[in-house]
């Protein structure tokens, strides 16, 4: 029997969600010059958000100025997901509420509240990825490092945290480093970016850690993740990659690592944590940097970094939230429940 890849599994559920829901069957929309069913148009990508939270969540869309994924119309993607599974817990008190126990568990913290949840999250001035990444151009969910979500709370210690959290539904991969390349895409040339002459410079580790300016074109391009990183990372096992690891696959964890290490020296919150939410049935994406000797990112990314880092790097998956989180009784959770079991299979 051929075995399905959870890419493919992911996508016959979805169409069988589109047609048992009705959801404009046989008016299909596009992405990247395809055409699938899977695809609503382009103008109907609110049919993929759960119907409690449509409003609220175009009217923070538009108010906190952030540029939804522009694939968000296809059924499998994860921004839509993503607003799907967390969007909620900033309207209702139960959800709330039961985020504060999950989390309590999850980090063994005594947290009393959740002082905000934000998606595509990038804070203003000495937080923001420009100062602290030297991110140039870019908006909250484009062109810049925007963690999916951010939960900030408070402990009954009197201390406070954040937690960024990149999410992934179907991708296998957290993409590969846009500056180790010899050809740019049009995001980048248009700042004014000028290519990588050798990417080979990548597999240069030694080097790579000794004079990054030399060998990285992200810090020729004025990006700073490797400086914010270069006094944490655990040099022994860095030597043992076989080239960086953000070069192929690891981009947006090397990206998010930067930018909470870079929160976490500014001494503005006690606990700063740095996670994935993944689907548990995605073993491609769990495996996905396996090439350069990382077996399970979710074990094993955090011992790149000395453990003197502020950083905490914590995972959970979809389906063990849902689980924990539909405990509850209240009404809005047990909607929210069905309703993301019927899409996604939680």
């Amino acid at each position: 029997m051929e075995h399905k890849s959870f890419n493919k599994q992911a996508e016959e559920h979805q169409l069988s969600w589109r047609t048992t829901n009705n959801i404009e069957l046989g008016q299909n929309g596009s992405w990247k010059g395809y055409t699938r069913d899977h695809i609503l148009p382009s103008d109907k990508w609110l049919l993929g958000i759960w119907e409690e939270i449509r409003d609220q969540l175009t009217g923070y869309i538009e108010a906190e100025q952030i540029q939804p994924h522009a694939g968000k119309h296809n059924l499998k993607s994860s921004w839509t997901q993503c607003a799907n599974t967390f969007f909620p817990f900033r309207l209702n008190d139960h959800m709330t509420a039961m985020l504060i126990s999950f989390l309590n568990r999850e980090l063994n913290l005594n947290i009393t509240s959740i002082n905000s949840i934000d998606l595509e999250y990038a804070a203003p001035g000495k937080l923001s990825p420009r100062h602290l990444l030297g991110e140039q151009g870019g908006k909250r969910g484009s062109g810049q490092t925007s963690p999916d979500v951010a939960i900030q709370f408070s402990c009954e210690d009197g201390k406070c945290g954040i937690y960024l959290i990149e999410n992934k539904y179907t991708e296998h991969n957290f993409s590969s480093c846009s500056a180790a390349k010899k050809t740019l895409d049009k995001s980048h040339s248009d700042l004014g970016l000028k290519a990588n002459p050798n990417p080979e410079r990548c597999k240069d580790i030694a080097e790579l850690i000794n004079n990054p300016k030399s060998r990285c074109h992200q810090v020729y391009w004025g990006r700073k993740y490797w400086t914010m990183l270069a006094e944490h990372i655990n040099g022994p096992a860095f030597r043992n990659l076989p080239y960086c690891p953000a070069m192929d696959d690891g981009y947006q964890m090397f990206r998010q690592q930067a930018l909470a290490q870079g929160i976490a020296d500014a001494g503005l919150f006690d606990y700063v944590i740095s996670g994935v939410a993944y689907d548990e049935r995605n073993t491609e994406l769990i495996t996905c940097l396996n090439s350069i000797g990382i077996s399970d990112f979710r074990r094993d990314w955090p011992n790149l970094f000395n453990v003197n880092t502020e950083v905490i790097f914590h995972c959970f998956s979809h389906q063990h939230l849902v689980s924990w989180i539909t405990r509850s009784r209240s009404s809005y959770i047990k909607s929210w429940g069905i309703y993301l079991n019927r899409r996604y299979g939680f």
